[in-house]
């Protein structure tokens, strides 16, 4: 799906790049941000069919095959409509993404939250995210413990709306959705990865009591309302908690993650780590 979609916005790059298209003006040129060299690379490209290959491509960069490779082909491609300053960012930022610690979600209800979450995640360099959707029978069982018995449909089906829109506006990371915990855990479990779920239940332990550097983790946060479920409790290979001075019980889910992911950055954690390839 992804390589069909790189593929498609090359096609239309190429599209517009057309010699028969109207000419870039300074005005339109300015507009996207362009530099002459870049304008020039194109130009050549459209008129010889080949582009020309730069003068600092490594051995590396010609020996990527498969989904890397049409990925390096779309970055090529569409260079020349993105400011130099544009690409020297998401250069800079994706030198420093890491996927030592994936973050996942159990069930989350809200979507504002989701995506203050998402955005957190994103500033902290992490490149990883899992989720567990919420469904109606979950969310008429929360409902239902709180002493409220309406049908939650149409309230549900708007809130999955705006939950799907706010994973899907998180461009900058790798989103991934299972069905329960037990195929989260398994897939985190698949990468190597120790599987940390927040918990206020007893058994729980400091976050401080975790060595987050010395392999990779996942961190997984349960529901606003309810926390982790019994089947994840069961699952985690440790349960942790943020240590808390005041009076509250719990904090915001966003407040959690970035609390969460201070600390595992105050314990060197998040070093970046992303493949060539990866990049």
């Amino acid at each position: 799906m992804r390589s069909a979609m790189l593929l498609f916005a090359c096609a239309r790059a190429l599209r517009y790049a057309r010699p028969s298209r109207r000419p870039l003006t300074a005005r339109r040129r300015q507009r996207v941000g362009a530099s002459d060299e870049a304008r020039l690379a194109l130009k050549e490209y459209s008129e010889f069919g080949q582009e020309p290959i730069p003068e600092n491509t490594s051995e590396e960069d010609v020996t990527l095959t498969g989904d890397a490779a049409v990925v390096r082909r779309a970055v090529s491609i569409l260079a020349p409509y993105v400011s130099d300053e544009r690409r020297d960012t998401f250069q800079r930022v994706v030198q420093q993404r890491t996927r030592h610690l994936s973050v996942a979600f159990e069930r989350p209800s809200n979507p504002s939250n989701v995506w203050a979450c998402l955005r957190t995640i994103d500033a902290f360099g992490c490149q990883d995210v899992h989720i567990v959707e919420d469904s109606l029978e979950e969310a008429a069982k929360r409902a239902a413990a709180r002493g409220v018995h309406a049908d939650p449909t149409q309230r549900m089906r708007g809130r999955k709306k705006r939950m799907t829109s706010a994973m899907g506006a998180q461009k900058w990371l790798s989103l991934e959705a299972h069905a329960d915990a037990q195929a989260l855990v398994s897939k985190l479990k698949s990468e190597g990865r120790i599987v940390a779920a927040t918990d206020l239940s007893p058994g729980a332990v400091d976050f401080s009591e975790v060595d987050w550097a010395s392999g990779k983790h996942a961190l997984v946060f349960g529901n606003e309302e309810v926390g982790i479920s019994d089947e994840l409790r069961e699952l985690a290979d440790v349960r942790v908690r943020l240590p808390m001075r005041g009076l509250a019980e719990s904090l915001n889910l966003s407040v959690s993650v970035g609390a969460a992911l201070a600390h595992v950055d105050a314990k060197g954690a998040l070093v970046p780590d992303l493949t060539v390839e990866e990049r």
